[in-house]
């Protein structure tokens, strides 16, 4: 019992520090060789989870797709209802668009980029 809690907790961390290494990689692409484009939102959905033990979190999940060198990507992205306004002026639609900042060395690397 004992050697498996300490197998499963090495297992764990293992899992965390890939994680956080997977994320530190990306984020460093999007600021070595970031660059700005326009991409289309093709979906924007929600989802709301209520629980009577916590506050209730809605999420917004906006798909986008944008073309590099002819190739088109498409990436879903979760946006918290409270952080709604770092993104968009007003709620975005279905064929707006967006400005995305996206790795130009690994394109499928992603996100939407912030409004002033």
């Amino acid at each position: 019992m004992h050697r498996k809690f300490l197998g499963l907790i090495a297992v764990l961390i293992i899992a965390i520090g890939v994680l956080a290494f997977n994320t530190y990689y990306k984020k460093e692409g999007l600021v070595k060789n970031g660059a700005l484009i326009t991409a289309v939102i093709e979906k924007i959905s929600t989802n709301r989870i209520d629980n009577e033990f916590s506050p209730t979190v809605e999420n917004i999940h906006v798909t986008y797709s944008f073309t590099i060198n002819s190739k088109k990507y498409t990436k879903t992205q979760e946006i918290s209802r409270h952080e709604h306004d770092l993104y968009f002026s007003k709620t975005g639609k279905i064929g707006d668009s967006v400005k995305i900042i996206y790795d130009s060395e690994r394109p499928t690397n992603s996100r939407i980029e912030k409004i002033n």
